[in-house]
């Protein structure tokens, strides 16, 4: 501690003398130095801080440098090393081929031991394989011999080989996480490359050293020049007192563009940064910061479409005088695009060369999306309007149009501009090329003040019902309805309504007669059950009388057939004249005819009478159809026609064999019948889904489509062209038809006119339903 003590009186007296010198100097220099009294206390610390910067930049542009230089000779050293090794690993290959890749081994152990002294270095070579097959120092071969050298170099060992191609030596990461110095070079095969791996610290330890002495000195003379700057505290505490209503203003405006979700900018024309407030930040969802930020920074925020902002920015001819304002998108943090809108004006300040501009930018996320939902709305509701199949128009309180449809201007004669919106309601009316007016009435009129309905007759002769409303804003909405057909319906009802009377009075008359009519259609009705009950026992009685008569036609049928065989065949000697043997020939086929009728009547009438059975047995179809076929060969050969079947082999159905073959029969036998000299008939079966289906195809006349309904019903023909050239009774669709469906199947008949008949047979496989107990033993035991 400093020792004070009293001074003496001559030194009081000397200093007293001083003293009246040194205040008018004293008071000079303050009244001088008083308007640069704030920028001297700046300047003390400015300068120390400018020292502390100036030495600090050099001393880290010497550690760097040093550092580089490190690196540098670092990399020199280990490509000279790796060269030198691979040139001497080529030349033992080439001096001792046979020793293969025991000549990498051998080069290594030759390398002077201060080519590997330094703490941390390795020479490896590999095969031609990439595994290490010599290591240097040899306390590191059981670290290294065997692996893969990406098991070291891990995804860089491209990068080595390419760089070390371009004589470098690349730094990188190695697989266990150390940093190092790599270099490289290809040998002649069997070997692969050799690699010198040196640490990165390690070959940076001097480096390391001559900075950290760099440092301390920097360290020291920072410290007492800061010792030096403490001396100003007393003048820093008004500086403290400054900077705090400063941040308490600064505050206050951070609050004010908070609450107004703001953010403050400041940004010198030409310049690649921007200042912006911390709300500026918080307005994307960002950390809250305060600065400049780079234009580069906030260019991945833009919005694609937006990019003209960094056009902007690079210009630097912007006149400042004139105001800026315009809308842009930024990205915020959870991905959506948030719009905002930058308002500001130029600012010089004077000493600065450059002009600024400083505004704010004002998040206007809401508007934006609340005026695209109006629009959208506002075309909704356009769109909704036009769908109105009613005119439509909305005028304001100065009965201006708002807007209208299509249907209101096509009712009024007018186009899309005549009806633009703006222009006076009854004004566009008038210039109007529609139908005129010629009668109306007020249906109901509730004052101005809530609007009215009327009805109009229009020239063209339509009706018009206009409803007129008036809105809260004091305009109005009419909607006009066509209603001329109502009006006419009107008109049909009324006259119907006069009708209707007369024939109400007609209907009372009639009711006494209608009453009485019921009385004798009770009585009809009565009488008509009666006649269907005999009707029905005479039917019962026609089918066994014609099966019982059938049996009787047949003995002398079978009589006239066979002397008419006689006859024709001359078995007891020629008959001696021919004519009698026409005679004879004609007796026969038409007996033979007169018989078939005959079976096809008993058939049928066995069928009507429910006396024909079953004996479903296993039938094989094929076999079947050869039979049919053969019985119509005859007729067929005839008529030169041609008869193809495609029956596949072993096909088995569980049916009557007789009824089977007599439906193919028939079938054939129509076929046969109704196709021209020179046809054909095909025949084909398949079997799908436990049913056969066999269809008979032919080239006949065919049959035309109002007439196939009505076959496959008893004695029922095709008239004109059938009828005309064909005999028959018209009993073999039905009989065929009914046979199969007493086998559970179907029969169905497609025909075009000209072209042919095709008639589709389908049954069971396994019989028909309802099989006796005899039958269902005798299809267990086939």
């Amino acid at each position: 501690m400093a020792r004070i003590t009293a001074p003496s009186a001559e030194a009081r007296n000397h200093a007293h003398g001083l003293r009246g010198f040194k205040r008018p100097i004293n008071a000079s220099i303050e009244t001088w130095l008083a308007p640069y009294e704030p920028l001297l206390r700046r300047l003390v610390p400015t300068l120390i801080l400018a020292f502390l910067v100036v030495m600090g930049a050099g001393a880290i542009l010497q550690i760097y440098n040093g550092r580089v230089d490190a690196m540098a000779s670092a990399r020199t050293d280990l490509s000279a090393t790796a060269a030198t090794l691979g040139d001497e690993i080529d030349r033992s290959i080439a001096a001792h081929p046979s020793l293969g890749i025991a000549n990498g081994q051998i080069a290594i152990d030759a390398i002077p031991a201060r080519a590997v002294s330094y703490p941390n270095r390795f020479v490896l070579a590999t095969g031609s394989d990439g595994r290490i097959v010599a290591v240097a120092p040899l306390s590191a071969r059981p670290l290294f011999v065997g692996r893969d050298i990406a098991d070291i170099l891990g995804d860089s060992v491209e990068t080595v080989h390419h760089q070390s191609s371009a004589g470098t030596a690349p730094t990188l990461t190695l697989v266990d996480g150390t940093d190092a110095i790599v270099a490289s070079r290809a040998l002649d095969r069997p070997m692969g490359r050799i690699y010198v791996i040196q640490n990165a610290g390690d070959a940076l330890a001097a480096w390391m050293r001559s900075a950290l002495l760099t440092g301390t000195l920097f360290a020291t003379t920072g410290l007492l020049l800061l010792i030096l700057g403490a001396a100003f505290h007393v003048q820093t505490v008004r500086a403290v007192t400054a900077d705090m209503i400063n941040q308490n203003a600064r505050a206050t405006i951070d609050a004010a563009l908070e609450s107004g979700r703001c953010g403050l900018w400041d940004w010198q024309i030409g310049s690649s940064q921007l200042f912006c407030s911390a709300s500026m930040f918080e307005l994307l969802g960002m950390e809250g910061r305060e600065g400049l930020v780079t234009i580069s920074e906030l260019e991945p925020l833009l919005h694609p479409d937006d990019a003209y902002l960094g056009a902007i920015v690079s210009m630097k001819d912007l006149d400042p005088r004139q105001p800026v304002d315009f809308q842009f998108r930024m990205r915020h943090v959870d991905g959506s695009w948030h719009w905002l809108r930058a308002r500001g004006r130029g600012l010089s300040i004077a000493g600065v060369k450059q002009s600024r501009f400083v505004g704010i930018i004002v998040d206007i996320t809401e508007q934006v999306e609340t005026a695209e939902r109006n629009a959208a709305s506002d075309l909704r509701i356009r769109e909704a309007i036009e769908t109105i199949s009613e005119a439509f128009v909305v005028c304001d309180d100065k009965e201006r149009i708002v807007v209208c449809n299509s249907k209101f201007r096509q009712l009024n004669g007018l186009s899309e501009d005549a009806a633009r919106p703006g222009l006076h309601y009854h004004e566009a009316l008038a210039n109007g090329g529609g139908a005129k007016v010629v009668d109306g009435r007020v249906l109901d009129s509730r004052e101005e003040i809530s609007g009215r309905d009327l009805e109009v007759h229009l020239a063209d002769g339509r009706w018009l019902q206009i409803s007129e409303r008036r809105t809260a804003c004091g305009g109005f909405v009419s909607v006009g309805t066509d209603i001329t057909d109502l009006k006419r319906h009107e008109s049909e009802l009324t006259a119907g309504e006069q009708r209707l009377k007369a024939s109400i009075a007609d209907l009372q008359r009639s009711q006494y007669a209608l009453e009485i009519q019921t009385q004798q259609l009770a009585e009809l009705a009565e009488k008509y059950s009666e006649q269907k009950t005999r009707a029905e026992e005479a039917n019962q009685a026609k089918s066994e009388f014609l099966a019982n008569m059938s049996h009787e036609l047949r003995t002398p049928l079978n009589a006239i057939i066979g002397f008419s065989e006689i006859l024709k065949e001359g078995h007891f000697g020629p008959i001696g004249v021919s004519k009698y043997g026409e005679y004879a020939r004609d007796i026969y086929d038409s007996g033979h005819f007169l018989l078939s009728v005959i079976d096809d009547i008993l058939d049928m009438s066995k069928i009507e009478a429910g006396r024909l059975k079953l004996q479903p047995c296993p039938t094989r179809l094929e076999d079947m159809l050869d039979e049919a076929m053969r019985v119509v060969a005859k007729m067929a050969s005839d008529k030169q026609i041609i008869i193809e079947a495609e029956i596949p082999e072993g096909m088995e159905i569980l049916a009557d064999r007789r009824a089977i073959k007599q439906i193919a029969i028939n079938l054939l036998s129509n076929a046969v019948k109704f196709t021209p000299v020179g046809g054909m008939v095909s025949v084909r079966a398949r079997k799908a889904r436990g049913v056969v289906a066999l269809a008979i195809e032919d080239t006949g006349i065919g049959i035309p489509r109002h007439a196939i309904r009505n076959l496959g019903k008893p004695f029922e023909q095709v008239q004109s062209q059938f009828s005309k050239n064909h005999k028959g009774s018209g009993l073999g669709l039905a009989i065929a038809k009914s046979l199969a469906e007493m086998h559970g199947g179907s029969l169905k008949i497609r025909s075009t006119e000209g072209r042919g008949t095709t008639v589709v047979v389908r049954l069971p496989i396994d019989g028909p339903a309802g099989l006796t107990i005899e039958q269902t033993a005798s299809k267990r035991a086939a």
